[in-house]
């Protein structure tokens, strides 16, 4: 099922390439945020606002003691499945089977706008659903109160943009209107689903519109292969949900793009890995759908087939506009590795030969660059992301981040 945080016009095929630990892949770090498995955690103790601000307590029940479970064993999330709609008691009830006991976890997922900008929000039972969030935000009980009290819990790249004061306020509101409510901001954490900024409990995500039963984090556990499980709750949502898997790559060796349709486009391959952090993928795989072509400004690339026809018309248009002087190098597509050539972390969209990397001497990691914004702007026409766009910038890197029948 398509990503939400891709834009395109008339396509035949979005890719779900926020996946594998956050494997936007670029040239280093994917998507320009950190690959450390857990951040620091923030708390505000909700008796003491800062920066001047109010303690807002719309749903912190007054005279109800606030309490969550301990917590008892942290467990490894291996799958992520997403819908927009509900899932059916019956495709939960088959989707829980798939994993050990108590080793599921089902919430509200969705986007909600959080001081007028679009978020993409998880209401959550605080007392289960810790146990399946990285080391250090589940250990943290002040945290699971706030969400608890009906605080909200937000990550630190959303806090960091929004400028959001812990222990201050958000307005928060539904995102397709609605009456805005404002929250105290309980604490700064990451919240263990990639993409997702903002954490509240289940009665609030109801108020804000967020249907039941739109996403379930899977366990495998130590007899099942994570891989094997994530096809088996692909078989069972089909279509109609998003399956990502979350287990690094490096101990299971077998790559795959999630969702059902970018899978059969891109293909699954098994590979070895070696201590340099490069990849060699099965041949077959290669042979299928690593091709050789020429094009424009650039002349002869190796790249994914389905990347070709885009590059292509993305540099024919370059050209046209007059801008092929303004790209001086061309620095690799398909380069089997892992990001920042490290094994434990994501396998990057160049061992997919989807990304692209070009005159990285002027526009390496954590920089502006000197890309041209119109030959940004073309590539993003012909379904390209732009690692400029990221926090820690990329801007030598473009990815393939929908197939497109034609360009908008």
């Amino acid at each position: 099922m398509p990503s939400p945080h891709v834009r395109r016009t008339r396509p035949v095929l979005a890719l779900l390439a926020a996946t594998l630990l956050g494997a936007l892949a670029g040239c280093g770090g994917g998507d320009g945020k950190s690959s450390s498995p857990a951040l620091h955690t923030a708390v505000s103790d909700p008796a003491q606002p800062t920066d001047g601000a109010t303690a807002a307590q719309p749903l912190n029940r007054p005279g109800i003691p606030v309490t969550v479970a301990p917590l008892s064993t942290r467990l490894r999330p291996d799958v992520l499945v997403t819908g927009t709609r509900t899932f059916s008691p019956g495709a939960v009830r088959r989707l829980t089977a798939l994993s050990p006991a108590h080793g599921v976890v089902v919430f509200r997922a969705g986007r909600v706008k959080v001081a007028g900008h679009v978020v993409r929000t998880i209401a959550v039972d605080p007392s289960t659903f810790r146990r399946f969030t990285s080391e250090g935000t589940a250990e943290t009980t002040p945290v699971w109160l706030a969400v608890a009290r009906g605080e909200a819990v937000a990550s630190h790249s959303l806090a960091t943009g929004l400028k959001l004061g812990l222990g201050g306020n958000a307005t928060v509101a539904r995102l397709h209107g609605g009456k805005a409510t404002t929250l105290r901001v309980g604490a700064f954490a990451t919240t263990a689903i990639p993409g997702t900024d903002l954490i509240v409990d289940d009665e609030l995500g109801r108020a804000l519109g967020l249907p039941a039963a739109t996403g379930m984090l899977l366990t495998a556990g130590k007899d099942v292969d994570p891989v094997a499980l994530a096809g088996k709750v692909r078989a069972i949502t089909g279509d109609g949900g998003s399956v990502d898997l979350l287990t690094p790559p490096a101990a299971n060796p077998v790559a795959f793009l999630t969702g059902s349709r970018a899978a059969k486009a891109f293909g699954a391959f098994s590979y070895r890995y070696f201590p340099d952090g490069t990849i060699q993928p099965d041949s077959r795989w290669v042979g299928e759908n690593i091709v050789t072509a020429t094009v424009p400004i650039l002349g002869r690339v190796t790249c994914h087939r389905l990347l070709v026809p885009q590059l292509r018309g993305a540099l024919a248009d370059v050209q046209a506009a007059g801008l092929a002087s303004s790209l001086h190098s061309y620095d690799g597509c398909y380069v089997p590795r892992f990001i920042e050539s490290n094994p434990e972390h994501a396998i990057s969209l160049h061992t997919w030969g989807i990304a692209i990397d070009l005159d990285a001497s002027t526009n390496y990691r954590g920089i502006e660059g000197t890309m041209d914004p119109k030959i940004v702007d073309i590539f993003k026409r012909w379904g390209f992301r732009w690692g400029g766009d990221w926090e820690y910038t990329d801007p030598m890197h473009f990815e393939l981040g929908a197939l497109l029948s034609s360009p908008r």
